[in-house]
């Protein structure tokens, strides 16, 4: 379910959470997090490569089919833009300064401009197209669908299982005050997700706006797969929680998706313990500071289910309250608040998860790589 869905990209705006894909060097080995869905790109790099993302100095290029999409001369940090460089896409070409992925430039009033997938291949239509929807207000919350296919046909057990997912959430962080309005949108299509929300993505969160995004449709063609359970429960968590909490602090957004993974509990039929044990068992957990700094550098299915665990083994363990503030206060206050440091927390665990779950579950690695079902 995951893949090709949903993460807070690196490069776009914070507060939005999106699909990415992983890009690797076949002879290096060097990764790049492409802020878009593209399983035909590949890349190249040719500066340094730390702990096998892109660091320091050197061009970064990526293509699609053999043809240019996105070119960046400049600074990398922790496989990021960060510093000075040049930037092109089909759509944006800056120069400047960029901070985090961000283009920053010498302006203050434009750290949110940012680099997106190139639209103009939709612009099909010469002449107006009346695209008609459907609205249903509950309470604070608004639903738009389309006014024919799948998602109308199903709208009412739609818009239940939203009601049921944020009154679940709402129970899971102890929070009774969620009434801030809300905007639901269900769509046939990324293209439609683009035009709509901006991203050509399957779901998305954005607090900034307070809307959800999800893709909802029983058909199937060359460039788009079904979709007929959005991930519901784990893209209303991102709004519910940054409601009653704000976004989370520095390092912190493995807390974030490690949340709303957990919310949702369910993989494939594999709850996230399950998945951890078998991260365990096949010695591919990542370290906690990993995880922290490099979230969305780290192996898509390992970094939600292994935060979703260690999520649920914080609230579960040590209460509610501690958990909120390290949220607030950033992965560096970890040892003030608990009183120990990620890596004894991860002994910690370890140790308990071997009494709990002996045994290892048989998971068919790739098939569950190519996301959840």
């Amino acid at each position: 379910m995951y893949k090709n869905m949903f993460v807070l990209l690196f490069c776009l705006l914070p507060g939005i959470y999106q699909a990415q894909s992983h890009l690797s060097e076949h002879e290096t080995g060097c990764q790049f997090l492409l802020p878009w869905t593209c399983e035909t790109c590949t890349f190249t790099w040719t500066g340094d490569c730390l702990n096998r993302i892109p660091e320091g100095k050197g061009v970064l290029t990526v293509f699609n089919e053999g043809e240019e999409i996105m070119w960046y001369d400049g600074e990398m940090k922790n496989g990021r833009f960060d510093g000075l460089g040049k930037y092109r896409d089909g759509m944006n070409q800056f120069e400047g300064n960029f901070k985090n992925g961000m283009y920053i430039g010498n302006n203050p009033y434009v750290i949110n401009k940012n680099a997106r997938i190139d639209t103009t291949k939709f612009n099909q239509t010469a002449d107006w197209e009346e695209k008609t929807v459907v609205t249903k207000q509950i309470d604070n919350l608004h639903f738009t669908f389309p006014a024919k296919g799948y998602a109308y046909e199903n709208r009412d057990a739609l818009v239940e299982k939203c009601l049921l997912a944020i009154q679940e959430n709402c129970r899971l962080i102890n929070d009774t005050s969620f009434t801030e309005f809300t905007r639901i949108h269900f769509v046939t299509s990324k293209k439609e997700m683009l035009l709509q929300a901006g991203y050509y993505v399957n779901a998305l969160a954005n607090i900034d706006a307070r809307t959800i995004h999800m893709k909802v449709t029983n058909e199937n063609s060359d460039e788009e797969s079904s979709i007929t359970n959005p991930p519901i429960q784990h893209e209303t968590m991102h709004i519910v929680s940054m409601t009653a909490w704000g976004r989370p602090a520095e390092g912190n957004n493995w807390l974030n998706e490690g949340l709303a993974t957990y919310s949702e509990n369910n993989c494939s039929g594999y709850i996230v313990a399950e998945l951890y044990r078998y991260f365990l068992e096949e010695n591919k957990l990542v370290p906690l500071e990993s995880l922290a700094y490099q979230f969305y550098q780290t192996e898509e299915m390992i970094s939600y289910h292994q935060s979703a665990y260690v999520v649920e083994y914080l609230i579960s363990n040590y209460g509610l309250p501690k958990f909120e503030t390290l949220w607030k206060s950033g992965f560096s206050s970890m040892q003030n608040i608990y009183g120990f440091s990620p890596a004894q927390l991860e002994t910690e665990i370890n140790k308990s998860l071997l009494k709990t779950h002996p045994k290892s579950p048989k998971i068919n690695w790739e098939l569950i790589q190519k996301g959840c079902k």
